[in-house]
């Protein structure tokens, strides 16, 4: 069954979009990671425009983010003066980001851009966690050094769970925003281990940072991308949404039922995996013709492309209200899976 995606000017299958948002929202459960560095090259792969992937993969992850959001808020785990600067430093690597991918459309390079980008930044991660699995000495000296260069650096400031330097978040922010902009992706997988291993947060602070961080900074990238490069499309972000927030639940089922070692490993191949074909398809030439961004003409598109402000705005309404609802019937769902989970475990233990 073919649905039409106004503003990516394509026809997909519909059941096919729905299996990749629960395959990447498994992983992203099942691995901690978000799931744009999967879902991205596959769009691309399937014949999707690379500037409206990235538009719309940010946008369909404001909705996501939200109930985490609102859970850690809940749970304190979030430091507004932190939070703040997070938000602005990434608001301004974000506008670099989505003016750079602007510059890079026009001129025909956009797509060879991100897929380098996905091939050597996903290799050197993939790389990164194999050696992290089999070498069984750390390099210790090296974590000192890098605790000793952050501890050197001025403009100290205190903030609610620790005390660095403010280069540090702003850095951080900056980093987080560009790649969202330039690459579709949360900057979960940038600030959680930064704020984790640079300014010395506990995990779930530090998951908290960056759900407060990417609610904001996608919101905001969704609307710099709808104006500036008309690239986000509603109809894709809501089948991708359905699909991910449902997979996520199972994936962090089975999360819990694995070891590091064996996730790490799993993350390894599957990065390493996305590179080697993020690789191949930078030698072969987009045939589609869709793989190239042209204005469509139909209700939605002309709606995005004459009213960018207005269209812009009412994605990422209908975003948080669509991502909530789908969140709350996923987050039910997770737990009726626990307590089923729980009783077999109890029967299994009383036979």
């Amino acid at each position: 069954m073919e649905i039409y995606l106004p503003v990516a000017d394509v026809s997909v299958n519909i059941f096919f979009l729905i299996a990749l948002g629960i395959v990447v929202g498994f992983l992203s459960g099942l691995l901690g990671i978000g799931g744009g560095i999967i879902l991205n090259p596959a769009l691309i792969k399937i014949g999707i425009p690379p500037i409206v992937t990235v538009g719309t993969s940010v946008s369909q992850m404001v909705g996501a983010t939200v109930s985490g959001f609102i859970a850690h808020l809940r749970l304190k785990n979030i430091d507004m003066k932190m939070g703040y600067i997070l938000v602005g430093s990434g608001f301004l690597g974000g506008s670099v980001g989505v003016f750079l991918a602007k510059v890079l459309e026009d001129a025909g390079h956009f797509r060879t851009f991100v897929l380098s980008f996905y091939a050597f930044y996903l290799g050197f991660t993939g790389i990164t966690l194999f050696l992290d699995v089999f070498r069984k000495n750390r390099d210790e000296k090296r974590s000192s050094k890098i605790k000793d260069f952050i501890d050197s650096l001025p403009l100290k400031v205190e903030f609610q769970f620790t005390t660095v330097s403010l280069l540090v978040p702003v850095g951080i922010g900056v980093v987080a925003g560009f790649l969202a902009a330039v690459m579709g992706v949360g900057g979960g997988f940038v600030v959680i281990p930064a704020l984790m291993y640079l300014a010395g947060f506990p995990v779930q602070k530090a998951v908290g940072m960056s759900l407060f961080q990417m609610i904001f900074v996608t919101a905001f990238l969704t609307f710099f991308h709808g104006v500036v490069n008309h690239g986000v499309d509603i109809v894709l972000a809501l089948i991708l949404m359905l699909g991910s927030s449902f997979g996520a639940v199972f994936g962090a089922a089975a999360g819990q039922r694995i070891s590091k070692n064996i996730t790490k490993l799993i993350m390894a191949f599957l990065v390493t995996s996305v590179s080697i074909m993020s690789f191949y398809q930078l030698f072969t030439p987009a045939k589609k013709k869709t793989e190239i961004f042209h204005i469509a003409h139909n209700p939605i598109a002309d709606f995005a492309f004459n009213y960018p402000v207005y269209y812009s705005i009412c994605v990422i309404i209908i975003s948080l209200i669509v991502g909530f609802i789908v969140s709350s019937l996923a987050n039910r769902l997770k737990l009726l899976l626990q307590i089923y989970l729980e009783k077999r475990r109890s029967n299994w233990k009383s036979e």
